[in-house]
C-alpha cells in the first residue's frame, strides 16, 4: 500500500513539473510575440503627409539633368524679377553676372563617387554616399539651408537639407523638434547609429507611402540640424546596389566638383573654384564653419527663413535676422 501511495505522488509530482514547464514555455512565446509585436510598432514610424508637400515638383528617379534644370529654372525666374525692376543699365549687367555665377556654382556643384577623394568624403556627408557604385550628388543654396541631392544610378533617391545653425539662435533640439512635428506631425522619437560604424545620433522619423523622412541632430559635432527625405524604395534595395563599393583614394585629386555630365555651352570640365575651401576640409578646420553649412557660424546674421524644397531664396546671404525656424514653406 505504502509503495503504491509512493509510487502516486511521485507521478503526481512529476505531471505538476510539466504543467509548469508547459505554462512557463506557453508564457514565454506569448511573451516573445508581444515583444516582436513592440518591435514592429517601434520600427514603424507615422504617416505625414507633408512629405509629398515638401517634396514639390521633385521626384524619386530624377535624372541629374532635371534636377539640374528645375533649380536652374528657379535661378532664372528669380533673377528674371530682378532684372525687370532694374533702375538702370548698370544694375541691370550686375543681376545678370550674379545669375550666371549660380547658374555656374550649381552645374560644378555635382559630383560622382567614384573612389578619387573628394572634399565631402571628410565631410558631415560621409555617410550619405559610397564610392563605386555609380552614386553622384548635385548641391543647391536656398534662403536658410544647403541642399544636397543624391542620385543612385543616376536617379535622385535623397534629399539631404542642411540648416544653417544661425537660424536657430541657440535653440536646443527640443525646440527644433517642436518646430518640425509643427510641419510633419509627431514623430517617432529614435536614437542609435544611422551608419554602420558611426557615432550614436538622435533623430526624429516620418514616413509615407514612398519617403522616410528624418530630422536629426548634428549639433553635437557640427552645430546645426537636418532633414533628410529618402527613397523607401532605394532604401530596401541598398545592399544590393552598394554591392561594389571602393575605398576613396585614387589619384589624389581632391576635385570637389565634376560637371562632365552637365554641360555648359559644350564646356566638359571644371573650372577648379568648387575647391575653394578644400583645405580647409582636410585639415579639419571646417568643423564648425565651412563643414556646416554656409552661414553657419553663430557670429553671422540670420538667414531668411524660406525653406523649401530647394526651389526658393537666393544663394546668397542675409535675410530676416528673425528669431527661430520657420518651417511654414517647407
Amino acid at each position: 500500500m505504502r509503495k503504491k501511495t509512493v509510487i502516486s505522488l511521485t507521478v503526481l509530482a512529476s505531471a505538476l513539473c510539466l504543467l509548469a514547464v508547459t505554462v512557463d514555455a506557453q508564457r514565454g512565446r506569448r511573451g516573445r510575440r508581444r515583444g516582436s509585436r513592440a518591435a514592429t510598432a517601434q520600427q514603424s514610424a507615422p504617416q505625414s503627409a507633408a512629405i509629398a508637400d515638401s517634396l514639390g515638383e521633385l521626384r524619386w528617379g530624377m535624372e541629374p539633368r532635371e534636377v539640374h534644370q528645375h533649380f536652374r529654372t528657379q535661378i532664372e525666374e528669380r533673377y528674371r524679377q530682378r532684372i525687370a525692376k532694374a533702375p538702370g543699365a548698370i544694375e541691370e549687367d550686375r543681376y545678370r553676372r550674379e545669375m550666371g555665377d549660380e547658374i555656374r556654382q550649381l552645374r560644378e556643384s555635382y559630383v560622382r563617387f567614384q573612389g578619387a577623394r573628394t572634399g565631402w568624403d571628410l565631410s558631415f556627408l560621409r555617410g550619405e554616399f559610397t564610392h563605386g557604385n555609380r552614386e553622384s550628388m548635385l548641391v543647391y543654396r536656398d534662403g536658410n539651408s544647403q541642399n544636397f541631392y543624391f542620385f543612385m544610378r543616376g536617379r535622385l533617391w535623397k534629399w539631404f537639407k542642411a540648416f544653417d545653425a544661425s537660424v536657430f539662435h541657440g535653440q536646443s533640439f527640443e525646440q527644433f523638434a517642436g518646430a518640425v512635428q509643427g510641419r510633419f506631425g509627431e514623430a517617432a522619437d529614435r536614437s542609435g547609429r544611422l551608419v554602420e560604424g558611426g557615432p550614436r545620433q538622435h533623430w526624429l522619423e516620418w514616413q509615407d507611402s514612398n519617403t522616410r523622412l528624418r530630422a536629426i541632430d548634428q549639433t553635437r559635432f557640427y552645430g546645426f540640424y537636418c532633414l533628410v527625405f529618402e527613397d523607401k524604395n532605394t532604401l530596401g534595395r541598398l545592399a544590393e546596389l552598394r554591392s561594389n563599393t571602393v575605398q576613396t583614394g585614387g589619384n589624389g585629386d581632391h576635385a570637389l566638383v565634376e560637371s562632365i555630365l552637365l554641360p555648359e555651352d559644350g564646356s566638359s570640365g571644371s573650372t577648379g573654384e568648387g575647391n575653394a575651401d578644400i583645405a580647409d576640409r582636410i585639415t579639419g578646420n571646417i568643423r564648425r564653419r565651412q563643414q556646416a553649412p554656409e552661414g553657419a557660424t553663430k557670429n553671422r546674421p540670420a538667414q531668411g527663413s524660406q525653406g523649401s524644397s530647394g526651389s526658393s531664396g537666393s544663394s546668397s546671404s542675409g535675410g530676416s535676422g528673425g528669431g527661430g525656424l520657420d518651417l511654414s514653406d517647407l
